[in-house]
Parts: structure tokens; C-alpha cells; sequence
């Protein structure tokens, strides 16, 4: 699996795990309250107080009737005094065994019923004695029975056309609203359920598109975030195997977070330093070729010259047995001998010292003093070579090291001047370091050799070795040191730069 892919899920999990956790916590906490809401314990205790409660409004109701009737029995139909006191006699011994709270006597006049008497049961005290005129003739011809709001329960019987009798019963205030109310809370505790499983059903799905859109938002930003850490790991690795397969030229770009930009930056610095140390590896491993190279030429050239320059001193000796005409010919061949051994010679020289350069013996010097002595020793036909010393330049060097290579490159500037030219040089102070230059009058490096001039065996002129150059090269390197070429509008510099060092030998910053 790749990293990708592991990361995007471990992120996923990481946000998926909580949310279903606590999902599953609430829907379970949300099923146990409807459980304890909506058991059936609940339902069947609300059933039963509903079927008391009806149960002794039916009893409340029967026994109220069942006193009117049985005082519409018994009691005259007429009024008077002496009847009044009957019926009062009889409702008390009525209300006594029957335990309702009072009895009612009405009669029909014009405009509706009026209460004519009323008998209240020993030991009720009635602080407003209820009246039922209003009721008596809706419910006279019908149930029978009234429901006060007060709380009065009344059963009402005729006495005749005109009369009637109510048996009422005290209910506290607002008994028959409260039985109301429990069959109300029944239904709706019913409609309650019906609603608490459908929703329940709603809350389930609605929880599941919750996790699936919590789901695609963490599959979202999961996927972002994975990339942003596997992409800079992707280029990484990819680079790491085009550095396995040799190519050091190779950068990323540093992106994503701060430690891959720190990565990236890393990486890049350690491939510009592997070029680095490559390229010095191989411009160490050329030089030593050619130095190897030229340790050889130097060894046969000698070899060849010795006896070269043996058999040429056994000539000249035996010049004068030459006859007389010849001798000049004879002469004149030996010189020209001669001259080709001293270039060959001076040639296996410049081999031998480009193989192996001495050890420097390092001392405070005036670079100028050392200018100036180079300059004057040197001559060349046909070219004029100035000095224009600044002031005093103290170097730490080895006289004869700089002398070499403030010759080759007065040397350099000569041949490459044309004749009757002026090769001029010059000694300065710069930031930290001490400058000598070597300006001359010729045409310049050629463009296709700019970056190779300092390299063994390259030269522009028609003789010589190609030395000249990287031994000055060589020397500069020796002393901590540059030298560079480069064209100028009538010529060629050469810059020779070499640390200033103080008065007492440590070197001078700035």
C-alpha cells in the first residue's frame, strides 16, 4: 500500500472513529429515554385511570340519578307547607344513606326553571349553593345528569309537567376537566408513540446521512492533506533514484508543510554539493592524469636527450676534422641541433615541474615586491612590459612559486601581444585580498576556450605546452588563492587574487 494511500485512511479513521462513537452513544441514550418514556407500563397505568376515572363518574352519575328518581317517587306533587316539610324530611333521610350532598327542588314558571327548595345532607357546608335552572331543560329529556364547572355533579328527575328534582354530589373544582384531561393525555401519549417510532425512524436516517456527509468532508480533507504530504515525498523519492542513476543536476521544489520545505531545501543543498564534490573529483582525477602524463613525457624526453646533447658535444669536438669547405655547413647544423636539444630540454622542464609542483615554503611577502622583480627579469623581444605598483601588498606565499607564476602570465600576455604592443601590469588592493593584473594588446581568449584556458595542454599559440596557465592555476590554489582570464575591448586580463595577510601574519578581513 502506498503512503498515499495509508495516510488517507489513517486521517479517515482518525475522523470517522469519534463521530461514530458518539453517534452510536446518542442513538443508543435516545432509544433507552423512549423506552422509559413509551413503555408499556405507562400506557396501561394511563388506560387504567382513564377507565377509573370513568368507572366512578358512572357510579357518581348512577347514584345521583338513582336519588332523584327515588325522590320523584316518593315525595307529593303538589306544594304547600306541610308538603315542603315532607320532602325535606325524606330528602334528608335520602341524602343520609345514599351520601350525596344536596337535593334541589324546581318548579317551571314563565321565561325557564327556578329553584324553590333545597336540602343540604347534615355536616355540608355550601358556601354559594350551586343552581341548575339554566341546565334543567336541555338535560331533563335527555342523559339526565349535569356537569357543573363549579364541580357539582346533579342527576335530575321529574316531578310532573312543571316540578323537578336534582340530587347533587361536590366534586372539587375542576374534577370533570381533570377526568377530561386524563383521556386527552391518553390519546395523545397514544399519537405520542406513533409519532416517537416514526421519528425514530427519521432520526436514524437522518444520523446516517450526517455520518456520510461528515464521511465524504473527511474523505476530503483527508485526501488534501495526504496529498500535500505524499506529493513532496513522491518528488523526493523520484529524485532520490535520478541521484541513484547519476544525474546530480536534479532540484525539487520545496512545498507543503514547513519540515518538507526543510526536506526539500536540504535535498537541494546535498545534490549541489555532490556536483560539487564530483566535478573536484573528476578535475582532480584529470589533473592527475595529466600530471601523470607529463611525468612521463618529462622522463623519455630526458632519456632521448641525454644522449642527444652527448653525441652533439662529440660533434663539436670533432668540427675541425671536417674539411675546411664544409665546416660552416657542419657548424650550422650543430647549432640548429643544439638549439632544437634546449627547446626540447626546456620543454621536459615545464613537464617535470607541471607533475609535481614543490612544496611551498610560505612567509610574509610583498606581492608588489615580487611584481616588480618578475617584471624587471623578464624580456621579450619587441614587447614593452610596465609595472604600476600600488602600495605595499603583504601576501603569506613562496617567493619563487609567485615569481613562476607572475612570469607565465607576463609570458602569456607577451606572446599574445602583437609586436611593438605593451603588456602592462598592475598591483591593487581589494576588499580583503591583494590584486595583481596583467593587461595586454592581443585578440583576446577565443569564445570556444573562455572556461578552459587554465586546463593542461590548452593553448592558443601555434608552440609551447599549454602548461603555462595551470601551473599558474595550480600555484593560486596553493596559496588560497584565484587567477582568472577574460577579455577586455583591446586585449585580455589576467587577475591574480591572494589573501591579505596583516603585519603580524593573520589574515585581513573586512
Amino acid at each position: 500500500m502506498s503512503l498515499r494511500a495509508r495516510l488517507l485512511l489513517s486521517l479517515l479513521a482518525l475522523a470517522l472513529l469519534p463521530t461514530l462513537v458518539f453517534t452510536l452513544f446518542t442513538l443508543d441514550q435516545l432509544g433507552r429515554s423512549a423506552e422509559r418514556w413509551f413503555r408499556p407500563g405507562v400506557h396501561r397505568a394511563l388506560e387504567e385511570a382513564v377507565e377509573v376515572s370513568k368507572h366512578g363518574l358512572i357510579r357518581m352519575e348512577s347514584t345521583v340519578l338513582a336519588l332523584a328518581d327515588e325522590l320523584a317517587s316518593r315525595v307529593g306533587r303538589t306544594g304547600g307547607p306541610a308538603r315542603d316539610a315532607e320532602r325535606r324530611t325524606l330528602a334528608e333521610g335520602l341524602l343520609r344513606a345514599s351520601g350525596t350532598d344536596v337535593v334541589q327542588f324546581y318548579r317551571r314558571k314563565t321565561g325557564g326553571w327556578t329553584l324553590t327548595q333545597q336540602v343540604v345532607a347534615p355536616g355540608i357546608l355550601l358556601p354559594e349553593p350551586p343552581d341548575f335552572s339554566a341546565e334543567i331543560a336541555s338535560v331533563l329529556h335527555s342523559t339526565r345528569v349535569i356537569h357543573d364547572d363549579r364541580g357539582a355533579l346533579a342527576g335530575v328527575s321529574p316531578l310532573g309537567e312543571d316540578e323537578a328534582v336534582a340530587a347533587a354530589m361536590w366534586a372539587p373544582p375542576g374534577y370533570f376537566a381533570q377526568l377530561d384531561s386524563i383521556g386527552v393525555a391518553l390519546g395523545y401519549y397514544r399519537r405520542l408513540g406513533v409519532v416517537v417510532d416514526v421519528q425514530r425512524r427519521s432520526i436514524w436516517l437522518l444520523v446516517a446521512l450526517l455520518v456520510l456527509g461528515v464521511a465524504a468532508l473527511a474523505l476530503a480533507v483527508a485526501h488534501v492533506l495526504a496529498r500535500a504530504i505524499a506529493r513532496p515525498l513522491r518528488d523526493l523519492a523520484g529524485a532520490l533514484e535520478q541521484v541513484a542513476a547519476g544525474d546530480l543536476a536534479v532540484r525539487v521544489n520545496p512545498r507543503g508543510a514547513r519540515e518538507m520545505r526543510t526536506l526539500g531545501t536540504a535535498f537541494n543543498a546535498m545534490t549541489g554539493r555532490l556536483a560539487d564534490a564530483r566535478d573536484a573529483l573528476r578535475e582532480a582525477e584529470r589533473d592527475a592524469a595529466w600530471r601523470e602524463v607529463a611525468r612521463r613525457l618529462a622522463h623519455e624526453f630526458k632519456n632521448i636527450l641525454t644522449p642527444m646533447s652527448l653525441s652533439l658535444h662529440r660533434l663539436r669536438r670533432r668540427t675541425d676534422a671536417v674539411a675546411e669547405d664544409q665546416r660552416d655547413v657542419v657548424r650550422s647544423g650543430i647549432g640548429a641541433l643544439d638549439g632544437g636539444v634546449e627547446q626540447l630540454a626546456r620543454l621536459a622542464q615545464q613537464f617535470s615541474e607541471y607533475a609535481r609542483l614543490p612544496d611551498p615554503r610560505f612567509e610574509t611577502l610583498d606581492l608588489t615586491d615580487v611584481a616588480r622583480a618578475a617584471v624587471e627579469l623578464h624580456e621579450h623581444e619587441g614587447i614593452e612590459v610596465t609595472l604600476r605598483a600600488g602600495s605595499r601588498l603583504p601576501v603569506r606565499g613562496d617567493s619563487l612559486l609567485l615569481s613562476r607564476a607572475i612570469h607565465n602570465l607576463v609570458l602569456n600576455a607577451c606572446e599574445a601581444s602583437p609586436r611593438g604592443g605593451q603588456v602592462e601590469v598592475r598591483t591593487s588592493a581589494e576588499g580583503g585580498n591583494a590584486v595583481l593584473e596583467v593587461l595586454d594588446q592581443g585578440p583576446g581568449v577565443p569564445p570556444d576556450l573562455v572556461g578552459r584556458v587554465f586546463e593542461p595542454y590548452v593553448s592558443t599559440k601555434k608552440r609551447g605546452s599549454g602548461l603555462g596557465l595551470s601551473l599558474v592555476r595550480d600555484i593560486a590554489i596553493q596559496h588560497e588563492g584565484t587567477v582568472t582570464i577574460e577579455n577586455r575591448v583591446d586585449g585580455a586580463l589576467a587577475r591574480l587574487l591572494l589573501p591579505l595577510v596583516a603585519a603580524d601574519g593573520g589574515e585581513v578581513t573586512t
